[in-house]
């Protein structure tokens, strides 16, 4: 068999073996957007419709692109969850590695079924451009045909000013905890007192950048009232001062481990903290409570800023006074006063160098709410007996 019946399948294969080593060369680079779009876009759905129309009368020229883009716009998420449910889950390289086996494969399907067909039953691609005529064309033609390659042309540069100058995506870091079964639900909630626990433990990077994570377990503000474990492989390791460190987590990567718990005291209603820190600075994080008083205290800060809003409704009758005090290692930056007379709605600012702080805030001169400085938290209430 000529190796021009198959030239379609040959170019496919290339290009697809070509994206890996881009992707491995150069993580980040127009041309491997290039590259990608098709890999993802078309080749699926085009070697999925060689492999079971490779008869030349089956189908149109016409009917082969469609299909090829929906068929891999169908494919490509198929693909996708099976893989969520591997060890390998949704990634770059294992998305990768499994269209690149799906195409290949499908090709060396597409091979064995043309080969059985006489050379003028097999499909053959053909690739031609003819040009109509422009001096027998009348006017509106004419302008039709410009309007045309104005269109293409604009939708050409929007593609390349969209790979060029890509939109950056939300910053957030994922983080969740999960009962033995990995789903969110079967939390222990009963214990007896020296008996240990386990639960599921997650972080996922969506901030842009490497990132480095803490992940403190405690019952009680002071750090105290539990003992942690990480599971490796069989074997628990006990966490130092009750955190657990991550790092070198790179943008979209995935961590997940077992951390096995004990309480060290009875009690109801014991509130088991997970708190997450991280290296970034918190944007647009809010700390709030519901205060003595019953009136809900908000504060809104920015660490990357330097600024923050203090937000209070003062549902009460009474008067009441408020202090926002700023720390950063042990020592007080900055403090902000205010009284909320009653049935006052009250928003104070709060100013200070940009970096990473802790933040308390008083209610007639008691504590009231007390920040753990933690991007995120998570609890559990147990019942230790």
């Amino acid at each position: 068999m000529k190796t021009t019946q198959n030239r379609d399948l040959w170019l496919i294969d290339i290009l697809t073996v070509l994206l890996i080593a881009v992707i491995a060369l150069f993580p980040s680079s127009v041309a491997r957007i290039a590259l990608g779009i098709p890999l993802v876009l078309f080749f699926p759905g085009y070697t999925l419709i060689a492999a079971l129309f490779p008869r030349k009368g089956s189908l149109g020229g016409v009917e082969r692109i469609a299909l090829s883009f929906g068929l891999s716009i169908a494919v490509v998420p198929l693909i996708g969850l099976i893989l969520n449910y591997t060890p390998w889950g949704i990634r770059l390289y294992p998305v990768l590695i499994s269209l690149t086996v799906f195409i290949l494969i499908m090709s060396g399907i597409t091979w064995h079924r043309r080969r059985g067909l006489s050379p003028g039953e097999r499909f053959t691609a053909s690739f031609a451009l003819k040009l109509p005529a422009w001096k027998g064309q009348g006017t509106l033609d004419r302008v039709l045909s410009i309007v045309l390659v104005v269109a293409i042309a604009g939708a050409i540069g929007t593609l390349i000013y969209a790979i060029a100058t890509p939109k950056v995506g939300e910053k957030f870091t994922e983080f969740y905890i999960l009962g033995t079964d990995g789903k969110a639900a079967g939390y222990p909630t009963a214990l007896n007192l020296g008996e240990r626990r386990e639960i599921i433990l997650g972080i996922v990077n969506h901030e842009q950048e490497e990132a480095n994570y803490q992940v403190k377990v405690r019952i009680d503000a002071d750090g105290g009232g539990v003992k942690a474990w990480l599971k490796e492989e069989g074997a628990a390791t006990a966490l130092p001062d009750d955190t657990l460190t991550v790092e070198g987590l790179a943008h979209e990567e995935k961590w997940q481990g077992e951390l096995i718990f004990e309480p060290l005291n009875q009690g109801e209603k014991q509130k088991l903290e997970f708190l997450l820190f991280s290296s970034m600075m918190r944007e647009a994080h809010h700390i709030c409570g519901e205060l003595a008083s019953g009136n809900f205290f908000d504060l809104e800060i920015n660490e990357a800023e330097g600024r923050g809003t203090a937000s209070l409704d003062n549902k009460s009758g009474a008067s009441h006074s408020y202090r926002v005090e700023v720390w950063q290692n042990g020592a007080l930056q900055n403090e902000v006063n205010f009284t909320a007379a009653g049935g006052a709605e009250m928003e104070e600012k709060v100013s200070f160098p940009p970096g990473k702080y802790i933040f308390l805030i008083y209610e007639d001169n008691a504590l009231a709410v007390e920040d753990s400085g933690a991007e995120l938290s998570l609890h559990l209430w147990l019942d230790v007996s």
